[in-house]
């Protein structure tokens, strides 16, 4: 807008001086036709000004510009604009000096000249240009403002509030700049004068939450907090819906450890709709990922979740939140016919039906999996997952034959190799537990060849080795492969070690099978079995033993166990 407003004051001042001449000239009696050359530029920029301020046409009065200013380095206002349109920063920055050195009485050039400044970062030139024009023009506002912002900037807080309250003096209270002031004396700690400030906007704004809840946020910091209280109170009151006086409480409550007041007031920002539904649900995510807070707080959170799910109905990942939370809580069945009754959405994907068949079959719900299965295979036929899934849960009844035919089906419809490879390392998987592992071995094979990084078949192909002590080197490098790709899968760390161990390098094995302990926070029963063998095939049989009684405390069947031992022992002595 400063800019446009330039523009035609300088196109009124230069029609006046242009049609002036033409008027004495035509009084005098000579021909208006021919016009002298120091009035070329006038009407030159005229033309620019022109196509700039009425065709929008940057390019073309850029270019005439230049060309006065090639003739006449000296010509301001050419300087001028060129300054604001320029499409290189040092020329900008150059034609705004040079239009500020011609005229440096002019406010327009001396305040673009400074702003230039500040701009390219080039404070301390700017305040001087600043205070100059202050001196110039005393009751530009926009002066002090800048003034107070790099004083502010620069860590000069106390000479930018006395920049603020020399405008107030001149110029008269400017909210803008008021506000401004109270954050500097808040950072300066000089409370006492930050609470006037605000009691100050607050008595001249009654009705404004804002100058409340900035107010409250003074007193809070400058420890009066029954005032704070009761000016959040007074600010909430004014207005109910300002986010920002709410999320101010709430920060309040949070500090104090007042849990149940602030999720009170949270409740009021998910029900608003100046926030959107990917804001909230960020938002959310700081309650609901604390696992004890969450717990702790079930029923307030749940509150607010479930006003979540009234408020957005059909939205896929607050159907889920749902669904979640009262899986949490214990409430199976209404998880399962809340999912359930979405089924039909059309924002329904192939991993909302997975989630739900992993939930129908944690309960052992097994009718109402084959018919969910079934719908979700008439509606996506083609879905890869879908029919992997399909395969898990036949490989999962003993049917592998049944798996191994739904995969190679799905093998006639994959997309690309990296698809097909892990179809292909599942019907390995398949195979294996069948207890063929020439076909298990044959599959992994292709399946490597189409994706070498495949970790899946990468690890389990080396794991089945090692169980078998066939080719360990190979079995080695393909082990060392996945955990290159994965370093912190506790299982591929597990198999390196274990192949490691099965080639008698069993001082490696054991730095491998810590780090892999390490990663597992739940300390897998089969890690510590594979931990105790390492250490007893080291000679430590009394840290051996410790491990083992470790993995039956960790669900290991104590007999199998007892079966373990007694081969690991007798195997020693032979």
């Amino acid at each position: 807008m400063r800019v446009l407003c330039c523009i035609h004051r300088w196109l009124l001042v230069q029609l006046f001086v242009v049609l002036s001449a033409v008027a004495f000239s035509a009084t005098a009696g000579e021909p208006v036709a021919t016009l002298p050359d120091s009035l070329s530029r006038p009407y030159r920029h005229i033309e620019a000004v022109k196509l700039l301020s009425i065709s929008r046409d940057t390019t073309s009065a850029r270019r005439i510009w230049r060309e006065i200013v090639d003739r006449d380095s000296c010509y301001s206002p050419a300087l001028y604009y060129l300054s604001m349109i320029d499409d290189s920063r040092e020329r900008c920055l150059k034609y705004a000096y040079k239009a500020y050195a011609e005229d440096s009485t002019n406010k327009w050039y001396t305040e673009n000249y400074a702003t230039m400044l500040v701009r390219y970062g080039n404070y301390n030139r700017a305040v001087p240009i600043f205070r100059r024009l202050m001196r110039l023009d005393p009751k530009n506002l926009q002066s002090y403002h800048y003034l107070a912002v790099i004083y502010g900037m620069t860590g000069m807080p106390y000479s930018a509030i006395a920049v603020i309250d020399s405008a107030e003096l001149r110029v008269g209270y400017n909210d803008y700049l008021a506000n401004i002031r109270q954050q500097l004396l808040l950072e300066t700690h000089q409370y006492n004068r930050a609470i006037e400030e605000g009691e100050r906007r607050a008595k001249e704004h009654p009705y404004d939450a804002d100058a409340y809840t900035k107010l409250a946020i003074i007193y809070d910091i400058s420890g009066r907090d029954s005032l704070a209280h009761a000016t959040y109170d007074m600010a909430f009151k004014l207005d109910t819906t300002n986010i920002s006086t709410i999320t101010a409480i709430v920060e309040f409550y949070r500090v104090r450890g007042k849990v149940a007041r602030m999720l009170d007031y949270e409740q009021h920002i998910f029900r608003s709709d100046k926030l959107t539904i990917e804001d909230k649900l960020k938002r959310l995510e700081q309650y609901t990922s604390n696992i004890n807070f969450y717990g702790a707080n079930y029923h307030r959170i749940g509150g607010i979740i479930q006003s979540l799910a009234i408020a957005y109905p059909n939205n896929r990942e607050v159907i889920n939140l749902y669904a979640q939370h009262l899986i949490a809580g214990g409430y199976h069945e209404q998880a399962l016919d809340y999912l359930r009754s979405h089924l039909e959405d059309e924002t329904t994907r192939t991993e909302d039906y997975i989630y739900l068949f992993q939930l129908e079959n944690y309960m052992e719900r097994k009718e109402l999996l084959n018919h969910d299965l079934k719908r979700a295979l008439e509606r996506f036929p083609d879905d890869i997952d879908l029919l992997t899934y399909s395969s898990y849960l036949y490989g999962e009844k003993g049917d592998y034959m049944g798996a191994i035919k739904v995969l190679k089906g799905a093998l006639s419809i994959a997309n690309g190799a990296e698809q097909r490879s892990v179809l292909l390392g599942s019907i390995g998987d398949m195979y294996h537990e069948m207890k063929s592992d020439k076909q298990a071995f044959k599959y992994y094979k292709r399946a490597l060849k189409l994706n070498p990084d495949n970790v899946l078949v990468l690890n389990n192909y080396a794991y089945f080795l090692s169980l078998l002590d066939r080719e360990l080197d190979k079995a080695l490098e393909m082990s060392s492969r996945a955990v290159s790709i994965e370093p912190n899968n506790a299982s591929y760390v597990d198999t390196y070690a274990w192949v490691l161990h099965r080639l008698g390098r069993n001082e490696e094995a054991k730095v491998a099978m810590r780090q892999a302990l390490s990663i597992s926070s739940l300390r897998d029963a089969s890690l510590l079995i594979h931990y105790g063998d390492i250490l007893w095939a080291l000679g430590e049989k009394f840290m051996a033993e410790t491990y083992w009684q470790k993995a039956v405390e960790r669900g290991y069947d104590e007999q199998q166990m007892k079966e373990h031992i007694e081969k690991i022992k007798s195997q020693t002595e032979k």
